[in-house]
């Protein structure tokens, strides 16, 4: 079994968490109090298509982390976890 970076109810990673979860949130309540008023010059719609396709990527992503912790597979699973974890960090930026 792969040895964990975080004993488990470690009070470090409850206040990482927590701290993360926080920030992530003001930072998207500031965002959202921001309009900018620029002409890009081509259709800013495909930011739309763009965040569809990061967004059902996380899923797939997720869906196969499931899998690979379901085989005991835990090295896997954890570069799944990462990189849905990259992802939502570009879909929250996008």
């Amino acid at each position: 079994m792969l040895k964990p970076s975080i004993a488990k109810n470690d009070r470090l990673a409850n206040w990482l968490i927590g701290i993360f979860s926080l920030v992530v949130f003001i930072v998207v309540v500031v965002l959202g109090k921001f309009k900018l008023d620029v002409e890009l010059g081509f259709d800013v719609h495909i930011f739309a298509t763009i965040n569809a396709f990061v967004n059902a990527s996380i899923a797939v992503v997720l869906v196969a982390a499931l899998v690979a912790v379901k085989k005991k597979n835990y090295e896997l699973h954890k570069k799944f976890m990462i990189t849905a974890l990259v992802l939502s960090i570009l879909f929250l930026l996008s």
